[in-house]
């Protein structure tokens, strides 16, 4: 029954993931960061970081970007490539905090 379970969570964490909604509820060990002016640099390999606060008062966070990261614009997935086009512009960074890694881009 457990193994079950395990399996229902994933495909429903999956399946909302892949519409660009948070999944707090389910224990991903996700964040987000808001930010007017995205800081961004993005290699040609799809690696690169982002930098940015949790909060006015928080410390600037340098993330890292994988080719696994996606982008969103509003709920449809675009390339990784947008992101970039996006530098000094309104944006929301989703942040795995287990792997301290960007997951998804959203705007």
């Amino acid at each position: 029954m457990n193994t079950f379970k395990a399996m229902l969570k994933t495909v429903v964490m999956v399946s909302l993931m892949s519409f660009g909604i948070e999944v707090y509820a389910f224990g991903i060990g996700e964040d987000a960061m808001e930010t007017e002016s995205l800081r961004i640099t993005l290699n040609d390999d799809g690696s690169g970081y982002i930098q940015g606060k949790m909060c006015d008062e928080c410390k600037l966070l340098t993330v890292a970007i994988s080719a696994k990261t996606k982008a969103f614009d509003q709920v449809t997935e675009v390339p990784l490539e947008q992101a970039a086009d996006r530098l000094g512009k309104p944006a929301t960074i989703f942040i795995n905090l287990e792997h301290t890694e960007v997951t998804r881009i959203a705007w």
